[in-house]
């Protein structure tokens, strides 16, 4: 890294980003084009430039827990999923989670973002959404003809941006996609007609971050780092953990005001000064810990701890929305054995040459998830059942709302969610075929089917417990809290189990290892979910962009409501959440923020 610490602390910069992840860097280098401002970046991990285990693909996962690349944050126990506890892994280094997920370039239906609209957020709609998405990219169509036809690696050139810095293409996939696929089409799940501008309904291929010639991850660092990190006015310092924004406070007759940013670097306390604006891009998970720390967040938990109330806003930390997902293990027939990741994980000879053969531009390595399909709760379960379903849903919450148990908030969200599912033209359902086991298999070869419910009703809360910014908060989704998520993913499970007695994936598979044969009614199917549910690390809505009198926390130019110069970036200001892996939406969110920051828009 080519900044100091003596270049930040005790110096003064026209903006400051806390937080050098997805969205974090891409306004942050958006921001340093202009030469006449000074941008200081405060990322908490560490730079992990040139390491292998985030560059080289199909490592999925090898990250999680890893004190070097991961938060490892953890949520309490589920009361509504048998007390379990689930761990939320999340990106604690330079790059953020661009540098240890799952490599997906996924985008929502157009509906998903006009929504964010229709509950206040004016500009804040698909046509802006998609151009901007167009901007961070630069993608690269297939090179083999053959290749693209036989896998439906399907290119409609106005989806796509072609001169942003981040490299997107098409990676390697194995033949397990091709039966799979076959056996949604046969049950009746159509292609996708335009997946990465806004119809992304049925089966679809997608790209990657990834590089076609290099094979290897590109992530908010190779694109938005390491090209402009020589610029005179662009400083951004790893391992600089935000313990608080420092606020003046000119009491309830105006604004609040940052005066700068408190860190800790090597175990000593540090301040930086703004001149113009402090922007947040520290995640779901941290924003709204930040903010509270600072004094900016709900009186009900700041003041029991000591913490004085700059700016009273219950809503940070509030609407906590995530995806989450089920899975079914299948072992594969024996020839399939090579399009398998178990491989690599079980077998350290083969790990090896796969290694080897990287380096020559092969292998198996180059591996990434392409293939997801997403679909309606209709389409899994027949529009009559779905139908019962969603009604049955409809009146307990209007139950809900007679009783007055519902804010105003809530109220509006849930309108717009039962639109979407009654309609039938929604994501709310999710299939993923991943190559390999995600659990030990024993030797074996399997693939995984996975089961995600992408439009949930339950919401949480992630809260500080203390004053000391090195404790994680009390993160609490209230998993199925509303038991209509269980009831998707259970639909979802169901068909994904079913899928196996269709040709040719059946031919493909030989049995199911997990949950197995001794899950079969709907409670062991219940109790199965509860207690291996995961995330699918696509946490938002803990600082909602929404009106302040719903519950909001910033207005639509992502500036904290109660503040002259604090603006929160990152995937905690989405207000309802959307049928895509996150991924893009983050760096799209970075790029609009830009704009307006600079006036444009």
């Amino acid at each position: 890294m080519s900044t100091t610490i003596n270049e930040i602390s005790g110096k003064s910069f026209d903006y400051i980003v806390i937080g050098g992840g997805t969205a974090g860097l891409t306004v942050a280098a958006r921001l340093s084009e202009d030469p006449s401002v000074t941008v200081a970046v405060l990322e908490a991990g560490p730079a992990n430039l040139d390491d292998p285990a985030i560059n080289i693909p199909a490592q999925f996962g090898r990250h999680f827990g890893n004190p070097k690349y991961d938060w490892d944050f953890s949520t309490v126990p589920q009361k509504s999923a048998n007390n379990t506890v689930y761990k939320w892994a999340r990106g604690k280094t330079l790059g953020g989670s661009s540098a240890i997920n799952f490599l997906a370039w996924s985008k929502p239906p157009a509906a998903d973002i006009d929504a964010w609209e229709q509950l206040g957020n004016p500009g804040w709609n698909a046509a802006r959404y998609f151009e901007y998405s167009r901007k961070v990219e630069t993608f690269h169509p297939p090179r083999d003809e053959t290749v693209a036809e036989k896998f439906k690696q399907i290119v409609k050139p106005g989806a796509h941006g072609h001169d942003g810095p981040l490299e997107t293409s098409f990676p390697l996939v194995t033949g397990l996609e091709l039966p799979f696929q076959k056996a949604l089409s046969n049950v009746g799940i159509e292609e996708s007609k335009d997946p990465l501008n806004g119809d992304p309904f049925g089966v679809a291929m997608l790209p990657n971050t990834h590089h076609p010639d290099t094979h290897t991850r590109t992530y908010a660092t190779t694109a938005f780092y390491l090209p402009n990190k020589d610029r005179k006015n662009f400083y951004v310092l790893t391992d600089a953990l935000v313990t608080q924004v420092l606020v003046k406070d000119h009491g309830n007759a105006a604004e609040a005001e940052a005066a700068g940013v408190e860190f800790e670097y090597d175990g000593t306390r540090h301040f930086v000064g703004v001149n113009r604006e402090v922007i947040l891009s520290a995640g779901a998970l941290k924003s709204p810990q930040i903010l509270e720390l600072s004094g900016i967040g709900d009186k009900k938990v700041l003041e029991p701890l000591g913490i004085r109330t700059i700016v009273d806003l219950p809503g940070v930390g509030a609407n906590l929305q995530e995806h989450c997902y089920s899975k079914i293990i299948l072992e594969l027939d024996a020839k399939h054995k090579n399009d398998s990741l178990d491989n690599l994980f079980t077998d350290p000879e083969y790990a090896k040459k796969q290694l080897e053969l990287h380096g020559e531009g092969k292998g198996l390595f180059r591996l990434g998830l392409s293939g997801f399909t997403f679909v309606p709760l209709e389409t899994l379960i027949g529009k009559k059942a779905a139908q019962e379903l969603i009604q049955r849903q409809k009146s307990k919450i209007q139950a809900q709302i007679d009783a007055g148990a519902i804010s105003k908030s809530l109220q509006a969200q849930y309108e717009v969610q039962l639109e979407r599912l009654e309609s039938g033209r929604n994501g709310d359902c999710e299939i993923i075929e991943f190559p390999g086991s995600m659990v030990p298999s024993q030797g074996r070869s399997c693939v995984s089917v996975i089961s995600a419910s992408n439009l949930p009703f339950s919401r949480g809360t992630i809260h500080i417990k203390s004053t000391n910014p090195l404790e994680q908060p009390i993160i609490d989704p209230h998993t199925f809290e509303d038991t209509f998520d269980l009831d998707v993913l259970t639909v979802a499970l169901k068909f994904n189990r079913k899928l196996s007695n269709v040709e040719p994936w059946k031919s493909t598979v030989l049995s199911e290892l997990v949950p197995g044969p001794s899950v079969e009614t709907d409670a062991e199917i219940h109790d199965y979910i509860k207690n291996t549910l995961e995330t699918t690390f696509h946490t938002a809505g803990t600082a909602s962009m929404l009106p302040r009198e719903l519950n909001g926390v910033v207005d639509p130019k992502l500036r904290v409501y109660g503040t002259k110069n604090i603006r929160v970036v990152d995937l905690s200001v989405v207000p309802l959440h959307i049928a895509a892996h996150t991924q893009a939406t983050a760096y799209t969110i970075g790029e609009i923020a830009a704009d307006i920051i600079k006036g444009k828009i």
